[in-house]
């Protein structure tokens, strides 16, 4: 007997539709798909236990007559491509004809349908991939469809699934994400217990994007448009001042369809050319419209991706549209003075290098400052410096500013810097001890240690001495919650939304304490003690933002490291003059740090010239 043989057609449907449907939130993107392409103007998601025990999507679109919902289920059924030419000009959502199949062969289903003009509905059954008989009901026009114990004849795939809030989440994203690209289309998606999230379908785009984000987000944001011969670029996007830390706020869509590319996100991110500060994405919602046999959306089993014939062009325009945007618009970026060196007098132990908005105004120090009496040193001068933050920092715009000079607005660590004298190693002698020798250029500090002179990047010092002070406080739950006058309410996406709700504890523990104010709403009531003085409702958000990335076992540590990082954002920055005692106090702390050769984000430190180099290098040795 031969070891070929032909599949049952319900294990082949099985295989097939691990293609299709990876999980609930699968379902949910074909079915809307489906909804949509059927011209529906509402349509309604509800989900139980995240839609793994069910999922329900009702339309008002034009229904289907008796012999349509008999092959509906039918494998490469399709009402939306007829002959070969029609794949190269693909105007729907879904065209496959997998999705219905895929989804009954391993889930039980329950069709009802009515077509406009029909006097009655159709309702059929399907367990497992087999049908059960047409019978006729009473219902709306419009098509409902009920899809209960997703992968239960499949428990391999079953045991994969996340949990009940993670698979919510995500299939709340798709409604989400099927809302905007259909403004004029009314969307709601509830659960057993409440609504997630609904639009009003009233084809403003920005109402969609308030519903996701909050009002003031969405009212902020600018209007986009271009079009040339064969595209059509428009939509909104986000000023620089709300540039987020993830990807996860910019929404693209071609010809209806949401897609991931690349390459027209790194245009965008053009258009803003040195606005945004770097490691930060730009939150926007664009749509490209074209021929479509100028694209390609076969390419990508999930139709996640397309291919653009003449990409370069698509890249261009939407560089251009967002640019002029941009320049078209009253920034809130205002010029600043000068800043004249302004600091508080040195005093032991009672500053934290942290309270920038805490110091009093004090006069402009000469030039050649006096060195403070070695007493203050000896009683433990560590942590010095709190600049007046009333007087301009720089000669720069705001946004550049912090471009230029402000490291930690980098989410991604920094590649090594590479220096012909830079020997910077994670090694150090048992008895290490740098002297400041004075401050360079308003960013570096000069300092040797007997051996090697060192030229140190001030900002990235202190950050380094405040992470990792601050990291200890919050291992040693030394950092506490501090309330706020005025408790923050903001508005989250599903997937961090969870997430939040499922590290509430944690980051209370940290000082982060919030609780749920609504589907996707939370209220912040008190922030860690170590953020006093700074934007605690950028940090808030920003650290919400990372809980979308957290993976591993190590999410506590995750949470702690981006905690203690936002802190750091009161570290010194350029063009702050520092006295004698405080580049003391500053080398002091450098050397007692566990990694004192990088930032907490991978810059490096200091650049160290050994004598032997400062020797070669003046010739007084071959």
């Amino acid at each position: 007997m031969g070891h070929i043989q032909l599949m049952t057609a319900a294990l082949a449907n099985q295989i097939a539709a691990g293609e299709v449907v990876v999980r609930p939130a699968s379902c949910v993107k074909e079915l809307i798909e489906n909804s949509l392409d059927a011209g529906a103007r509402a349509i309604q998601v509800h989900l139980r236990e995240g839609g793994i025990a069910e999922i329900v999507v009702i339309d008002d679109g034009q229904g289907m007559d008796e012999q349509d919902a008999a092959l509906a289920f039918r494998r490469h059924a399709t009402s939306k491509v007829y002959e070969p030419r029609d794949l190269v000009r693909i105007r729907t959502l879904g065209f496959r004809g997998e999705a219905l199949a895929s989804i009954a062969a391993v889930a039980r289903v329950r069709l009802t349908t009515r077509a406009v003009g029909a006097e009655t509905a159709v309702r059929v059954a399907v367990d497992g991939g087999e049908m059960g008989p047409l019978e006729k009901v009473g219902a709306p026009v419009g098509t409902r469809i009920e899809v209960r114990d997703l992968f239960y004849n499949t428990p391999a795939r079953l045991k994969y699934l996340r949990t009940v809030q993670t698979e919510q989440a995500r299939s709340v994203e798709v409604v989400q994400q099927a809302a905007l690209s259909r403004a004029d289309v009314a969307f709601s998606c509830q659960t057993e217990h409440h609504v997630l999230f609904q639009t009003p379908g009233n084809g403003d785009v920005r109402a969609v994007l308030a519903a996701l984000y909050g009002v003031g987000e969405a009212k902020q944001m600018l209007d986009v448009h271009a079009a040339s011969n064969d595209y059509r670029v428009y939509g909104v996007i986000g000023r620089p001042t709300q540039a987020r830390s993830s990807r996860g706020y910019a929404h693209l869509f071609v010809n209806g369809r949401p897609i991931r590319h690349p390459g027209i996100h790194q245009a965008v991110v053009q258009g803003y050319q040195n606005r945004l500060m770097v490691g930060k994405h730009p939150m926007y919602a664009l749509y490209i419209e074209m021929d479509p046999s100028l694209v390609d959306v076969n390419v990508h089993p999930h139709k996640a991706e397309v291919r653009f014939s003449e990409e370069p062009d698509v890249t261009r325009l939407v560089s251009q549209a967002v640019a002029t945007a941009l320049d078209g618009t009253l920034l809130a970026a205002t010029p600043v003075r000068a800043r004249q060196p302004h600091v508080t007098s040195v005093q032991p132990l009672a500053l934290d290098w942290r309270g920038a908005r805490d110091a009093q105004a004090a006069p402009a120090r000469p030039s050649q400052t006096p060195v403070q009496s070695d007493k203050a040193v000896r009683e433990g001068l560590t942590e010095v410096y709190r600049p007046n933050e009333s007087a301009p920092k720089s000669g720069l715009p705001g946004e550049a500013r912090d471009q230029v000079v402000d490291p930690l607005a980098h989410e991604e660590p920094f590649a090594a810097v590479t220096s012909p004298h830079e020997t910077i190693r994670d090694e150090r002698p048992t008895e290490w001890s740098l002297r400041p020798i004075g401050q360079a250029l308003g960013m570096y500090i000069l300092a040797d240690d007997g051996e090697s002179l060192y030229i140190i990047d001030q900002h990235a010092a202190h950050e380094r001495v405040l992470y990792e002070d601050f990291s200890q406080k919050l291992r040693d739950r030394g950092v506490f919650a501090m309330p706020l006058l005025a408790p923050l309410e903001l508005t989250l996406p599903p997937v961090v939304f969870e997430r939040a709700m499922e590290v509430q504890q944690e980051l209370a523990n940290m000082g982060l304490t919030y609780e749920p104010f609504g589907a996707q709403q939370v209220v912040v009531r008190a922030v860690p003690d170590i953020w006093q003085g700074l934007d605690v409702q950028r940090l808030a958000v920003e650290v919400f933002d990372d809980l979308k990335a957290l993976r591993g076992d190590s999410v506590i540590e995750q949470m702690r490291q981006s905690v203690a990082t936002r802190a750091c954002k009161a570290a010194i920055k350029a063009n702050w003059t520092l006295s004698q005692p405080e580049m003391e106090a500053l080398c002091r702390s450098l050397v007692k740090c566990q990694d004192p050769f990088h930032c907490p984000h991978g810059r490096p430190i200091f650049v160290r010239m050994t004598n032997g180099e400062l020797e070669r290098a003046f010739r007084r040795i071959v």
